[in-house]
């Protein structure tokens, strides 16, 4: 029952990639950073985001092309398997990553938090495995005859208490390969709902298994170079908590400033993240705010809200104050006020005025004002979260957005938070 209700809120999903997701980008090929809970490609729901459709979207916005971009696909992760994800981008290519995955000529390298450890620091496990339906799942089991072989080596990087970081290595690549072995040879993967333990599991505020594939490089034939591409693990023992509950949930307010990414990880050294910031440990973000937007964040290990927030169904109102150019007239207002077109899509109707006055910290480094061109504030108040959503509509009233701070999140307000600084609250009260 708890599979089906974690797949029913993952149904939703909608995968929006952007820069920071390409790990590695050449004539023929284009490698992603699969975040967990996304569908590498289509599945029996046709209307389910996947990964190779918003990759496709995510190249043709960039590039501004009419026609759908050539991507071949020749190996996969698991739903809630992170990590990187390579797609050839030409045809001279395709052949070429499919003998890569085919015949394992290249290396694929995976991190993960397993309950308990191995038994020896490094080794090597062989196992016969076998693909088996029970209902409508497939899942592997080990077999003494009539299976596959399977080879996975492994080695330990870290422990902590009943916990450990243990990274593999694939010299073949079964089904569930990783995870049915780890778990035969008594460490599963934490919060892996097939092979893992779910007793343990619960204790734990995971969504899914902690499984990450973390390096892949192969030698590339067009351009007779080794490519290696890595790409660092989102959880580590450190900020793994166990699973809240009410007495010890945390509800924080956080003023994020403009130019940092709404997550805890970086993909590299020149930007900033909330890891930036001294916030305290075990918290997420519970819904997000893009890199160039500022304002009210919250941040808690209430699981059960961050998945709220997450939904498109999620409707609570929250109020944006926006900085446009030029001065809207009042039937530009009701324009947004009924609704305006989004890629085909009407807006659901929200509030919107002008503020006469409004008292904001100056944005490091600052907008790019025009002298000949004025500018105003608005309050608009939405209740649903498309992919930049508030800056669309003002540009479909011809009023671009210059600066946009998220002011409240239902009843909770950013208040005299300056940018940077956090607040506890009691959500109760």
């Amino acid at each position: 029952m708890k599979v089906k209700t974690k797949f029913m809120k993952r149904k939703n999903l909608q995968i929006r990639l952007d820069i920071n997701d390409i790990l590695f980008e050449s004539e023929d090929y284009i490698a992603v950073n699969k975040k967990a809970g996304w569908p590498v490609h289509s599945t029996v729901d046709k209307s389910r985001s996947n990964l190779f459709d918003a990759l496709k979207s995510f190249i043709k916005q960039r590039d501004k092309i009419n026609e759908d971009p050539y991507l071949a696909l020749h190996h996969r992760l698991d739903v809630d398997t992170s990590g990187i994800v390579i797609f050839a981008k030409s045809k001279r290519a395709n052949p070429i990553l499919s003998d890569i995955f085919s015949k394992h000529l290249g290396t694929k390298k995976y991190q993960a938090i397993c309950l308990g450890k191995p038994k020896h620091s490094v080794g090597e496990l062989h196992h016969f495995l076998k693909k088996e339906k029970v209902g409508r799942i497939e899942k592997m089991v080990v077999v003494r005859s009539g299976g596959q072989k399977a080879i996975l080596e492994y080695k330990l990087i870290q422990s902590k208490q009943s916990l450990s970081i243990v990274e593999f290595n694939l010299i073949t690549g079964r089904m569930h390969q990783i995870r049915i072995q780890s778990a035969t040879e008594g460490f599963p993967i934490l919060g892996d709902t097939l092979y893992g333990d779910d007793i343990k599991n619960t204790n734990y505020a995971t969504n899914g298994q902690l499984l990450h594939c973390k390096e892949l490089s192969f030698f590339d034939k067009i351009s007779n170079q080794e490519i290696s591409i890595k790409c660092d693990a989102p959880f580590s023992l450190d900020s793994l908590g166990q699973k809240a509950n009410d007495n010890n949930l945390q509800y924080i307010l956080f003023n994020k400033p403009f130019n940092v990414l709404c997550q805890f990880t970086k993909q590299n050294e020149n930007e900033l993240c909330l890891g930036d910031y001294n916030l305290p440990a075990g918290v997420y973000a519970a819904g997000r705010l893009d890199k160039d937007s500022e304002g009210l964040l919250l941040l808690t290990n209430d699981g059960k809200l961050i998945d709220e927030m997450a939904s498109p169904n999620y409707n609570k109102e929250k109020t944006y104050h926006v900085q446009v150019e030029n001065i809207p007239s009042e039937s530009s207002l009701e324009k947004l006020r009924k609704g305006v077109l989004i890629q085909g899509k009407k807006t659901r109707p929200c509030k919107v005025r002008i503020l006469k006055e409004l008292n904001v910290e100056p944005r490091d480094p600052p907008i790019r004002e025009r002298a000949n061109i004025p500018t105003c504030w608005l309050e608009i108040k939405i209740t649903e979260g498309r992919n930049r959503q508030v800056r669309r509509m003002t540009a479909a009233i011809n009023h671009p957005t210059l600066r946009l701070i998220r002011a409240a999140i239902d009843h909770l307000k950013i208040g005299n938070l300056k940018p940077g600084e956090y607040k506890k609250i009691d959500l109760k009260k």
